[in-house]
C-alpha cells in the first residue's frame, strides 16, 4: 500500500498545475512564485510517473524497443523544458542563452552531483571505497567519450549547427543500435514499480499507459510556464534568470531518475545505479544536444545552420554560453577517463563533486586572473582526464573501443534503469540463489 501511496502523490502533484492550465491563470506572470511551485510539482510529479511506467513497461514490450523509445520518453521532462526554450530561442534571441545554460545545467548536475552521490552513498552504506560497473556498460563509455571529444569543437565554433546534428544524433543511433544487441531479460523492478509490475498483464497494460500519456500530457502543458515561471522569479528576486533556468529547472527533471538510482544503490546495486546514470547522460550529450538546433529551426521557420548556407550559424553561442560548453565538454571527458577502467573510486567521486561545487566560488574571472573562471575549470578537467586516461592499460582502451562495435548478440542482462543493463550473473541476489541452489544438487539455467 505505501508504494501505491507514492504514486497516487506523484499524481497529486500534477493536479494544481492542471487546473491552473484549464482555468487560464497565468501564474508564471502575475504569481511566479507559485508558478514555480506548481508546475515544477507537475514535472516532478509527471517525471516519477513516467519513469515508474517506463521500467514496468520493460515487461512487456520488445527488448530492443525497451532499450530505445523507453530511454526517451524517460528524459522527456528534460527535453521539454530544453526544447521549450529553445524554440522561442528563434524569434526571441534573449531566450538563446536560456535554452543552452538549461541543457548545460542538466548535464553538469548530472556528473558533478549524482554520479558522486552515488558513490558516496555506496561507500557510506557498505563501506566499498569504489563501484564497477558491468563490462556490457563500455559501450556508454566508449560512446560518451566520443560525443565528449567532438563537442570540445562546439565552442571553437561558437554554435550549434546542422554538422552537429548528423555527428551527436548519428553517435546516438549507432549507440542505441549496439544496446539493442544485447539480449534482455526480465526488469529487476523497485518501489513504486515492482507493484505495478505485479499486477494482471491487461491492467498492468492499462495502468502503465494511463501513466504514460498522462504524465507526457501533464510536462507538454507545464513545460512552458514552468520555465517562463524560473524567468520571472529571476527577475523578481534579483537573481540572474540564467542562473534560475541553468541550476533550477534540472531539480525537477532529474530528480526522478536520480532517485530511482539512489534506491537501487543503497540495496546494494550501486553498479545500476550509477549505470543508469551514465546511461542518461549518453542520452543528453548526444541526443539533446544534437537536436537542439532542429528545434531552432522549427521555432523560427526556416532550417538554419546548413553548410555553405547564407546562414550557416545554427543555435547561436554567446561569450559566456562558449565558455560553460567548453567547461561541460572537459567535465565530460574527465568523468570518461575516470570510468575508463569501469572503477569509480570514493577519491575521484571527490575530484568531480569538488570542481563542480568550486565553480560556484568564481562565476566570473578565478581567483585574480582577468580570465573567464569557465576556462580555468574547462583546462584543469582536461588536463586531469589526459593523466587519468593514460594511468590505464591499453588492453582497457581496446576493451572500450571492441565492445563499442561489437554488434553481435550478447548474453542475457537484466534491465535497471532507462536503458541500463547490469550482467545477471553479478547481481548479489542472483549469486546466492544460485549458490543455494548448486549446494542442494539443483542447477540454475543461466538468466533465469
Amino acid at each position: 500500500m505505501k508504494r501505491w501511496l507514492l504514486v497516487i502523490m506523484a499524481f497529486v502533484a500534477t493536479l494544481p498545475a492542471v487546473f491552473a492550465v484549464a482555468t487560464g491563470a497565468h501564474l508564471d506572470v502575475t504569481n511566479p512564485e507559485i508558478g514555480a511551485i506548481i508546475f515544477g510539482l507537475a514535472v516532478l510529479g509527471s517525471a516519477f510517473l513516467l519513469s515508474w511506467a517506463c521500467e514496468v513497461a520493460q515487461l512487456d514490450i520488445p527488448a530492443a524497443l525497451a532499450l530505445s523509445v523507453l530511454a526517451l520518453v524517460a528524459v522527456l521532462p528534460e527535453y521539454a523544458v530544453d526544447f521549450n526554450l529553445t524554440y522561442q530561442a528563434a524569434t526571441k534571441p534573449e531566450y538563446q542563452e536560456l535554452a543552452v545554460a538549461n541543457m548545460i545545467g542538466a548535464n553538469r548536475m548530472i556528473v558533478g552531483l549524482a554520479w558522486p552521490l552515488i558513490i558516496f552513498l555506496f561507500w557510506a552504506r557498505f563501506r566499498k571505497r569504489g563501484v564497477t560497473l558491468e563490462k556490457g556498460q563500455r559501450v556508454e563509455i566508449g560512446y560518451l567519450g566520443l560525443a565528449g571529444l567532438y563537442s570540445l569543437i562546439i565552442p571553437i565554433k561558437g554554435h550549434i549547427d546542422m554538422v552537429d546534428v548528423v555527428v551527436l544524433v548519428g553517435l546516438f543511433i549507432l549507440y542505441t543500435v549496439r544496446i539493442t544487441r544485447q539480449a534482455v531479460e526480465e526488469p529487476h523492478l523497485i518501489g513504486p514499480a515492482e507493484v505495478i509490475g505485479q499486477l494482471s498483464k491487461r491492467a498492468r497494460w492499462a495502468v502503465v499507459g494511463f501513466m504514460l500519456v498522462f504524465a507526457a500530457a501533464v510536462i507538454f502543458v507545464s513545460a512552458h510556464p514552468f520555465s517562463e515561471s524560473l524567468i520571472h522569479l529571476g527577475k523578481n528576486l534579483g537573481i540572474s534568470e540564467v542562473f534560475m533556468v541553468q541550476w533550477f529547472a534540472p531539480i525537477s527533471s532529474e530528480a526522478p531518475e536520480i532517485v530511482v538510482c539512489v534506491l537501487f544503490t543503497l540495496r546494494g546495486l550501486a553498479s545500476a545505479g550509477l549505470g543508469a546514470l551514465v546511461a542518461s547522460k549518453v542520452n543528453q550529450w548526444t541526443l539533446l544536444v544534437g537536436t537542439l538546433p532542429l528545434v531552432f529551426s522549427l521555432g523560427s521557420g526556416r532550417l538554419r545552420g546548413l553548410p555553405f548556407s547564407n546562414d550557416p550559424t545554427g543555435l547561436p553561442l554567446n561569450g559566456d554560453q562558449v565558455g560553460a560548453m567548453f567547461v561541460t565538454s572537459g567535465q565530460t571527458l574527465l568523468a570518461v577517463a575516470i570510468m575508463i577502467n569501469l572503477t569509480a573510486h570514493v577519491w575521484e567521486a571527490a575530484l568531480l563533486f569538488g570542481l563542480f561545487v568550486a565553480q560556484f566560488f568564481f562565476p566570473e574571472h578565478f581567483l585574480f586572473i582577468p580570465i573567464d573562471a569557465h576556462y580555468v575549470f574547462g583546462i584543469i578537467y582536461i588536463v586531469l582526464a589526459v593523466i587519468l586516461f593514460f594511468r590505464v592499460s591499453i588492453h582497457d582502451h581496446l576493451g572500450i573501443i571492441k565492445t563499442m562495435f561489437d554488434f553481435k548478440k550478447q548474453p542475457s542482462v537484466a534491465v535497471v534503469g532507462h536503458g541500463a543493463t547490469v550482467d545477471l550473473e553479478t547481481v548479489p541476489e542472483v549469486k546466492a540463489v544460485e549458490a543455494a541452489a548448486k549446494s542442494k544438487g539443483q542447477h540454475i539455467p543461466s538468466g533465469q
